[in-house]
């Protein structure tokens, strides 16, 4: 829904003031969680008086939201960057695949505080219409992948190529938010390590 997007700036330092407002709600949700964020926290962090925010964002919620859909937009341009990169396109299909799981795997554990929070209020929020919203980005990341990888479709053995890359993509992206972002309290015999992951997913999705 268009309220969970900020209003975009009209002034270069309004710009300035937003951005820093949304790299303050990063780390405070990185630190604590968005359960336990608090708009009085993250007006200190951005340098701004609380009542600055509440002008902008009616409640705790509303800046959450905005925060999730400014990041997903985000990450979305830094997919697209990625994905229209030449270098993938001419990779062979084991090591496309390769690049795609160690990318996916990486880039969870390099935000993993900031993911789980944000997976977690998102599953949990109220709002399906934001529910959705929120999702659409993993939804749209997995169909380029999907495209990209069908390139490779003569080299598949499948008889539906096109769901059998689909569902390959939804397993090695479950396995690694649920092995990277909510490994909380597994024992330690049952540690896996990124590598090991990544291979093993790798080794799963395409075998020679």
């Amino acid at each position: 829904p268009p309220t969970s997007r900020p209003r975009p700036p009209r002034q270069t330092r309004s710009q300035a003031s937003l951005d820093r407002l949304l790299a303050a709600v990063e780390q405070a949700i990185s630190e604590r969680g968005a359960a336990s964020l608090t708009v009085q926290d993250v007006a200190s962090k951005a340098g701004l008086a609380a009542g600055t925010l509440y002008t902008r964002f009616a409640s705790k919620d509303a800046l959450l939201r905005a925060f999730t859909a400014a990041f997903f937009d985000r990450a979305r341009r830094t997919a697209d960057a990625l994905l229209d990169n030449p270098r993938w396109r001419a990779m062979a299909p084991r090591q496309l695949v390769a690049a795609i799981v160690r990318t996916l795997v990486k880039s969870y554990r390099a935000k993993r505080p900031l993911l789980r929070a944000l997976h977690l209020y998102v599953r949990t929020h109220p709002d399906a219409e934001f529910r959705t919203e929120a999702a659409a980005f993993n939804s749209d990341f997995v169909r380029r992948l999907t495209a990209l990888l069908l390139q490779h479709r003569a080299a598949m053995a499948h008889p539906d190529p096109g769901r059998a890359v689909l569902l390959g993509l939804l397993v090695v992206d479950a396995a690694a938010k649920e092995t990277v972002l909510f490994d909380d309290g597994r024992p330690p015999d049952l540690a896996v390590s990124d590598d090991e992951l990544a291979e093993t997913l790798t080794r799963l999705v395409y075998s020679d």
